[in-house]
């Protein structure tokens, strides 16, 4: 049941990315915050699962921040880098899920 909820969310990561991203550099706030509350939705999700990534959250805030500020250029940036981690995360996760010690 995990992995179909972190493929569905890595799906709507990326349909919601590209939504924002296809056309000019210009991003409506409606599409950001849709950004944000999927990656905000995946990092809770991994952090109950204990599978969060140090610098996550970090580039979150910095990519609301220069989006706050106008540079939505590099608010893109880092919410590409936020997507990628949270994917990354949830995979290196669920292949560790079964992990055991090598005697």
């Amino acid at each position: 049941m995990k992995k179909l909820l972190l493929v569905a969310f890595a799906a709507s990561i990326f349909a919601v990315g590209g939504c924002a991203s296809s056309g000019s550099s210009s991003m409506s706030d409606d599409a950001w915050n849709k950004q944000v509350a999927a990656a905000e939705a995946g990092m809770k999700d991994l952090k109950k699962r204990e599978a969060l990534w140090r610098d996550t959250g970090k580039y979150l805030e910095e990519a609301q921040k220069a989006y706050k500020e106008g540079d939505k250029a590099t608010a893109d940036k880092l919410m590409k880098k936020v997507e990628y981690q949270i994917k990354a995360a949830g995979m290196q996760a669920d292949s560790q899920a079964g992990a055991k010690p090598h005697y």
